[in-house]
């Protein structure tokens, strides 16, 4: 598995992700677990890949030293997946500032809809009586 992430990544740097929502509650139990596959997998696997603790920062430095050249997204797909056949998208969105717009002018429309409608109900009620 971890070899075909790393097809995926422009640099040999390689970012894995530990943990989940809510699953991890016991740290001590966890470090302790974390430690034992991270010597594991260094010790079976340490002549292609080497594993230690790092941080997004960390993660993001190492990669900068590179010289590599990053493609430019332009559409706004950015899927995650939590299973293997489940797709969210939209979830990481590289048109954070549309989405607000969005979100905006959707506000904006559902209250003049409201507006509309009462505006609407009370001509009814006065042509009633």
């Amino acid at each position: 598995m971890l070899t075909e992430r790393a097809e995926h990544y422009l640099t040999d740097d390689i970012f894995v992700v530990w943990g989940d929502d809510f699953q991890y509650i016991n740290a001590a139990q966890n470090y302790l677990n974390m430690d034992n596959m991270i010597a594991y997998m260094n010790e079976h696997y340490g002549d292609k890949y080497h594993f230690k603790y790092s941080t997004p920062s960390n993660y993001v430095d190492a990669v900068a030293k590179r010289d590599v050249t990053w493609p430019t997204k332009y559409d706004d797909m950015m899927p995650y997946s939590d299973t293997p056949d489940s797709y969210w998208t939209g979830y990481f969105s590289s048109r954070a500032n549309d989405k607000e717009y969005i979100r905006k002018a959707s506000h904006n429309f559902h209250a003049s809809t409201q507006l509309t409608s009462e505006k609407m109900l009370d001509q009814s009620v006065s042509q009633t009586t």
